[in-house]
């Protein structure tokens, strides 16, 4: 999108990105991410699962084209985007670089500010899964990291969704799982990197008007008045549909201004008095709109009062730890004298033990708070019966998704186990793999020579390796590998 034009005297080192007049839930969007629409408009999937479009930069004095690919299988829903920077808003107000939430979906809803209900939970689920899968490319990102304009390819985050009985239908009473991509989350997480705004007013707009607010943010932190190209605007940045007629998106486009003029995020120029009025006519079939800053960016600065109002009960921890067993005292001690991270592994094993019935599990000698309190005040290795009941649902879910996919997608599946595979092989065996194996494989032969004498040595082998592919091997997700594939083919 053709960057807009930059006033004067205003300090460039401003915090006015980060002004929240008012607010009450934050919402955080990933600046690079807002330069275009990530899915069309109207929603829903498309035929070919790959939305393509494109905007203009800056960059060494020349004006350059960044292409953008979004891999949506299931498509997206307009819900989509307000699940996805209030979850980011959630998580980056922690101030922490854990990149894994762990909550109930009644408490996740209850923080997005989405009504309470049956339908609600429906809703977070599906958004959830829609998000999971999506693959965003950009061929020149703004990484804030590096601060360079680079190719980048990246999803958003994992959904783990606990179901009941083991059967598809997910479980809404127990905590649900959310990772985030570390690299996503880095971006995030760097300054200059996002975008601070306020998520009720956000819920409030219409879809189009939404996405607007959020650009006409992020540029009026640069000047009082912008100027856009209305044919780049309502395609690219809004995401029209491109077969609707200029004149058409032109109205539609209006309406968007009247929203923000109702709740003074824009306001009309000196001698203005219609929204039409903003329009500007270069030539035929050429319309630029001039936008100017609202009232609403004028008010006082206000804290950030969603991580201030916070008690223990707000919490996302708090309630799945209720549901184990743990009284308001122990959960304040533990939060004080342990780590998150830790915390959140033992409600994982804890809450499958109670849950799934796990093979190997001799169960609970006191109870689960008892075995949950010993395992993170000891700081307790996980059972091996957690690895084996995870690679079995691991084994269940592939099963039963291998069951509906087409014979196409099963056969692109099977290419990407099998180049993984090859990948985790080829990694092992190169000097740093075998460097990352020797590390940790002397721990765990300690560790299994003691619990394990009679196959200690294959036990340990079999820990190494599988700590080296969790935390030291990088290969794509399917969704990743996917769309690279498709970009080259």
């Amino acid at each position: 999108m053709t960057q807009p034009a930059i006033g004067t005297g205003r300090d460039p080192t401003s915090a006015k990105r980060y002004r929240l007049p008012g607010i009450k839930r934050e919402g955080i969007a990933q600046l690079s991410l807002l330069e275009t629409a990530i899915w069309p408009l109207k929603g829903g999937p498309k035929e070919t699962a790959t939305f393509d479009t494109s905007y203009a930069f800056h960059a060494g004095g020349e004006q350059k084209a960044a292409r953008v690919s979004v891999y949506a299988p299931k498509g997206l829903q307009s819900i989509d985007e307000y699940v996805l920077w209030g979850l980011l808003g959630i998580c980056l107000s922690r101030n922490t670089s854990d990149t894994t939430l762990i909550a109930t979906p009644y408490w996740i809803i209850k923080r997005l500010g989405m009504a309470i209900g049956g339908f609600q939970y429906d809703q977070l689920r599906a958004s959830l899964e829609r998000l999971a899968l999506v693959a965003y490319q950009n061929t020149a990102f703004y990484n804030p990291v590096t601060q360079q304009h680079e190719r980048v390819t990246l999803h958003f985050f994992s959904s783990y969704l606990p179901t009941r009985g083991g059967g598809g239908e997910v479980d809404a009473e127990r905590a649900w799982r959310i990772e985030w991509s570390p690299m996503f989350f880095q971006m995030c997480q760097a300054t200059g990197g996002t975008l601070l705004f306020d998520l009720d007013l956000y819920r409030n707009l219409s879809p189009a008007a939404r996405r607007l607010f959020l650009k006409l943010k992020d540029r009026f932190w640069r000047s009082k008045r912008v100027f856009l190209n209305v044919d780049d605007l309502t395609i690219n940045g809004l995401g029209f549909s491109a077969d609707r007629p200029l004149k058409k998106r032109k109205f539609d486009l209006v309406g968007c201004i009247r929203e923000l003029l109702d709740h003074k995020i824009i306001e009309l120029g000196r001698g203005q008095t219609d929204p039409n009025d903003l329009f500007i006519r270069r030539g035929k079939g050429l319309y630029v709109v001039q936008f100017h800053e609202g009232e609403y960016f004028r008010q006082p600065l206000a804290g950030r009062t969603t991580s201030q109002a916070q008690s223990i009960s707000d919490d996302p921890l708090y309630q799945p730890l209720k549901t184990i067993g743990l009284d308001e005292a122990g959960i304040r001690r533990i939060f004080k004298q342990h780590a998150r991270g830790l915390i959140q592994r033992w409600i994982k094993i804890t809450d499958t033990a109670m849950h799934e019935q796990p093979r190997g599990f001799p169960g609970f000698k006191a109870s689960p708070a008892a075995f949950l309190m010993d395992a993170i005040q000891h700081n307790r290795l996980p059972p091996d019966w957690i690895h084996a009941h995870e690679k079995e649902r691991q084994r269940a879910e592939w099963d039963a998704r291998r069951g509906e996919l087409a014979a196409e997608e099963r056969a692109l599946r099977q290419q990407y186990q099998t180049e993984r595979a090859d990948a985790l092989q080829a990694h092992m065996a190169s000097a740093e793999g075998q460097r990352q194996f020797a590390a940790v494989h002397s721990a765990f032969l300690e560790f299994y020579r003691a619990v394990e004498p009679d196959r200690y040595r294959e036990t340990a082998r079999e820990a190494a390796m599988g700590k080296v592919e969790r935390e030291q091997f990088r290969y794509p997700d399917f969704s990743v590998w996917l769309l690279e594939r498709h970009a080259t083919t």
